[in-house]
């Protein structure tokens, strides 16, 4: 491509002045163009100019293929406006959203869905027979340890193991950045050596600043999210000022060897110091304020997964085993994703769209049974009404929980509707109790829900339309 074939395209769209909006996506450039009848056509007769051109209404779209983003990132650089993703409603004039950070994560997710969904059922079929199998009078071992079970509980567990690669790979595809790069930066953490040097058996540096020794903590989902947004900025700049025999080169170069060890050295103390204060923390508030500690782990829980903080509970949640034999901080997590479940299903009930619907139904049976990641990044991070709604169904049912000193008397990692029986106790209502939260968090989470989208359409706007 060179100087001569970018004035031909700009002089086909009528001018720089006439291009509404620059897009790129598959390959592909698309030029939204403000009025049709400015288009030349002789150029595509004159030249060597090749474009699919479609007009809808008032709507001008100008296809070039565009395999290297030359094209897209030369229009970039020459000031042509740029579509950032951001909805337009139409409803007289153009009106621009405000940008969302939850809406924005929740679009991440929703093209992983199939997967997510598809692997949460084989992980929830798998949790089930183990269940059946631990309380059922024959012995357990033969099926545990059978090598095909083994197996399908792998394929279960394979897709949010690789979860950081593809919320790299769906950040970049939306940001229209190379997604093979961004696929190298999600999966830094799963390489062999790197999984060894951060196993916590000795202190770990990086140009002389201490990481971490919790490898997940730099793959969950926020921080990949926010790393391949840096990533496409930077890509972006560089391939704009770049020559041509470095075109497609340099950008991936400078993004692995400036923006990953950067993110390291930025993250790297912050989860130190979380390693250090969070767990110290969490202990002395249960101990001196359990309705206090329960009810703000029930609201915030959520909060912690989407931060990767949730990786710290397991440590906090053996000390309670080994002290005292019982968790109080298993049900506050348990009320937390219950809360997420109660406003996904009120979601999928007021959902005019039946994709939504579809998917938010099916969100709510898998939380419901242990898996909340769909719930909680699909559905309820699509509407803040939906995500605060949770939160506070969360809320309730940790204050009931710490006001009956409600305990679990068994380590779970995802606690669930399959979880109840390890709060069962002999002698006590500990179980009842137990239930009665859970309604009460599912409840008032689904209950204002609705009154938060009811007054949404009161003022002329319906966020059930997802």
């Amino acid at each position: 491509m060179n100087d001569t074939q970018i004035d031909d395209w700009l002089e086909l769209a009528g001018g720089k002045e006439n291009i509404k909006l620059v897009e790129h996506d598959n390959g592909t450039t698309t030029l939204v163009i403000k009025d049709s009848t400015q288009l030349n056509m002789s150029i595509l007769a004159s030249s060597d100019v090749v474009a699919d051109i479609r007009i809808t209404g008032e709507r001008c779209h100008l296809a070039i293929r565009d395999e290297s983003s030359l094209i897209y990132n030369t229009l970039l650089g020459m000031g042509v406006a740029e579509s950032t993703g951001v909805v337009l409603q139409e409803a007289g004039h153009a009106k621009k959203n405000r940008f969302s950070i939850l809406h924005f994560v929740s679009d991440v997710f929703m093209p992983l869905m199939p997967a997510i969904l598809g692997a949460a059922v084989i992980k929830i079929i798998v949790a089930i027979i183990t269940l059946m199998d631990t309380y059922s009078s024959a012995d357990s071992s033969a099926l545990m340890d059978n090598q095909t079970f083994t197996i399908f509980r792998i394929i279960g567990d394979s897709v949010f193991y690789v979860l950081p690669i593809l919320v790299a790979i769906s950040t970049a595809y939306r940001l229209k950045s190379n997604i093979y790069v961004a696929a190298s930066i999600g999966g830094l953490m799963f390489y062999p050596e790197m999984t060894m040097l951060m196993s916590g058996e000795k202190e770990v540096h990086f140009l002389g600043v201490p990481l971490v020794s919790q490898p997940a903590f730099y793959s969950t989902a926020i921080w990949i999210i926010l790393t391949i947004c840096a990533a496409a900025y930077l890509e972006r700049i560089v391939e704009r000022w770049s020559p041509k025999f470095a075109k497609g080169m340099l950008a991936p170069f400078l993004t692995l060897l400036i923006l990953v060890p950067l993110v390291l050295m930025i993250f790297g103390p912050v989860g130190t110091w979380i390693d250090e204060y969070l767990p110290e923390a969490l202990d002395s508030l249960v101990a001196n304020a359990p309705v206090i500690s329960v009810m703000l782990l029930g609201a915030f829980f959520s909060l912690m997964i989407i931060l990767g903080l949730h990786y710290w509970m397991l440590a906090i949640i053996m000390n309670d085993m080994l002290m005292n034999g019982s968790s109080m901080v298993i049900p506050a997590m348990l009320v937390a994703i219950v809360g997420q479940t109660g406003a996904a299903l009120a979601t999928a009930l007021r959902s005019k769209e039946s994709a939504s619907r579809r998917v938010a139904f099916w969100a709510t049976g898998t939380a419901l049974l242990g898996v909340v990641e769909p719930a909680l990044y699909a559905v309820n991070m699509r509407k803040r009404s939906s995500f605060y709604a949770a939160l506070l169904g969360g809320a309730a049912g940790g204050m009931y929980f710490g006001l009956l000193s409600v305990k679990a008397f068994a380590i779970v990692g995802n606690p669930s509707l399959l979880s109840l029986p390890l709060f069962s106790e002999e002698g006590s209502l500990n179980l009842l109790h137990t239930c009665i939260g859970v309604v009460i968090a599912f409840g008032v989470a689904g209950g204002l829900t609705v009154l938060g989208g009811r007054k949404k359409t009161e003022t002329g706007v319906d966020l059930a339309k997802s």
